[in-house]
C-alpha cells in the first residue's frame, strides 16, 4: 500500500515537472522569435519571455541559458540605440543645401514697340475726367508703364492707355516723361502742361496786338 502511494507521488511530481518544463520551453521559444526582430519593442518583449522561462525552469543549466539570451537582447538594445543616435546626429550635422535660383529667361524675342504719339500737351486746368489716349503698337501683350510724372494719372487697357493731368497750380509750365517698356525695349512719351501764368502772358500778348491794330 505504501509503495503504491509512493509510486503515485513520484508520478505526480514527474508529470508536474514535465508540464513545467514544457511551459518554460514554450516561453523560451517565443523569446527567441521576438529576439530575431531588431527593434527596441521586440527585444524588450523577448527579455520578458526569457525572464518568465527562467522562473519556470528548475535546472541551473536552463536558467543560465535564459540569462545568456537576456544578455544578448540587452546588447541588441544598446546597438539599436547607438545606430539611432548616429542617424539623428548625421541629419543634424548635414549642411543645408543652398537654394540655387533658377535662371530668369526672357521670353521676349525681337520686340517691336511704338506709340501713336510722341508728346501730349495739356492745359493748366484740364476739364474733370478729360484724358488723352495713346495707342501702343507691340507684338507682345505684356507691355507696361514703368515711369510717369507724379502729376498725371494713367489708365491702361489691352492696346492703349489714357493720360489725365492734374491742375497745374505752379507759376511755371512743366514737363515729364512717361516710359513704356516691353522686354528689353523702351519708348518715351513727353508730357507737357502749361501754367496759368503762361496762359495770362499769351492772352496779354493777344490783347496788346488787338489794341495796336485798333489804334491804327
Amino acid at each position: 500500500m505504501i509503495r503504491k502511494i509512493l509510486f503515485t507521488l513520484v508520478m505526480v511530481c514527474v508529470t508536474s515537472a514535465a508540464v513545467a518544463q514544457s511551459s518554460a520551453d514554450k516561453l523560451f521559444i517565443e523569446g527567441q522569435k521576438l529576439q530575431k526582430s531588431l527593434t527596441l519593442a521586440s527585444q524588450n518583449n523577448a527579455i520578458k519571455k526569457f525572464q518568465a522561462a527562467k522562473v519556470v525552469y528548475t535546472t541551473a543549466d536552463k536558467k543560465t541559458m535564459c540569462d545568456n539570451q537576456i544578455s544578448i537582447c540587452r546588447n541588441n538594445i544598446k546597438s539599436i540605440k547607438s545606430r539611432s543616435t548616429a542617424r539623428k546626429k548625421a541629419v543634424v550635422d548635414e549642411p543645408e543645401k543652398e537654394e540655387v535660383p533658377e535662371p530668369v529667361v526672357d521670353k521676349h524675342v525681337n520686340v517691336e514697340l511704338a506709340l501713336s504719339e510722341t508728346r501730349l500737351d495739356f492745359k493748366y486746368k484740364p476739364k474733370d475726367g478729360a484724358t488723352q489716349s495713346v495707342e501702343v503698337k507691340c507684338n507682345y501683350d505684356d507691355w507696361e508703364i514703368t515711369a510717369k510724372p507724379d502729376w498725371v494719372e494713367v489708365y491702361t487697357s489691352k492696346e492703349k492707355f489714357s493720360v489725365e493731368a492734374h491742375e497745374n497750380k505752379d507759376e511755371e509750365s512743366r514737363s515729364g516723361v512717361l516710359t513704356v517698356k516691353c522686354g528689353d525695349k523702351e519708348v518715351d512719351l513727353v508730357i507737357n502742361q502749361a501754367s496759368a501764368k503762361a496762359v495770362d502772358k499769351i492772352m496779354g500778348g493777344v490783347k496788346g496786338l488787338f489794341n495796336k491794330k485798333k489804334k491804327k
